[in-house]
């Protein structure tokens, strides 16, 4: 909850909307049984939350998806992904162009691990990992994909978006928004963080870009409350709780409508 509120308004503006405020309750009062205030009611009825359950813009047998991005980690090519010729020509000098066209000499360096192909389908893995290596038949590689920057930060939003730069949908945006959401009030999709920290630069990985921001992740602590705010006190009944969240939902669609186009504040 936000305590400094209230210091961003103005007096003049705090005053009018406390006086509109109380003109409605007490005209409210005058017509108890008339509908003349029936429409307000839901300021929040001409919005259309993207995340409402319907059918998918294809058929699909999937329902939902689990994505595991652990960023770091050893390379591929001590991994999966075997290297003949980079185990041929393994400790000979080369010259590579560094920054501003400096030109220095390094050594090339093969896979430190022992390749073996694995299973009926004959995948490349190394013995790193000798009990998936089992396994290798119920996996699919790729390994046709490349990255457009050598930076880790514009390389690990290509990953996630499909894009260099900033500002365009994560994966789980296009995924929330092709399969369709079962329940409108639950996040489109949440992100669980390793304890150590996430993959730079951080939501970016997960935002929903230039869709409804519904669409962007939720994340999870790692520690403690995975959400704060959102248990409620002890001291409330389910029905106060119940009615605290419609007053502030009221409260939130008289300052969304005059706001259409944010869709970061009913998000």
């Amino acid at each position: 909850m936000d305590t400094n509120l209230i210091q961003r308004f103005s007096r003049r503006e705090f005053v009018q909307r406390f006086g509109t405020a109380m003109a409605g309750v007490s005209l409210s009062g005058i017509f108890p049984g008339d509908k003349v205030f029936a429409a307000p009611a839901s300021a929040l009825a001409d919005y259309t939350n993207p995340l409402t359950p319907r059918k998918a813009h294809f058929p699909t047998k999937a329902k939902a998806c689990i994505y595991l991005y652990m960023y770091g980690g050893p390379s591929q090519m001590d991994l999966f992904d075997y290297k003949p010729e980079l185990a041929k020509h393994h400790g000979k000098t080369i010259d590579i162009e560094m920054r501003r066209r400096t030109i220095r000499k390094e050594k090339i360096l093969g896979p430190v691990r022992e390749f073996k192909r694995r299973g009926q389908s004959g995948l490349w893995c190394s013995d790193a990992f000798s009990y998936l290596s089992q396994h290798m038949d119920k996996m699919a590689m790729i390994k046709s994909l490349y990255m457009d920057s050598f930076a880790h930060g514009s390389a690990n939003i290509q990953m996630n978006s499909g894009r260099v730069l900033q500002g365009h949908p994560a994966l789980g945006a296009w995924i929330a928004h092709g399969l369709g959401s079962a329940n409108k009030n639950l996040p489109s999709f949440v992100v669980m963080l390793d304890p150590r920290g996430g993959p730079i630069p951080g939501a970016a990985n997960w935002a929903s870009g230039y869709m409804p921001a519904a669409y962007q992740g939720t994340v999870l602590r790692s520690s403690g409350n995975p959400i704060l705010d959102l248990a409620s006190r002890s001291v409330r009944t389910r029905e106060m709780q119940g009615e605290r969240i419609d007053a502030i939902n009221t409260l939130n669609g008289l300052h969304i409508r005059s706001r259409k186009g944010y869709s970061e504040l009913a998000a």
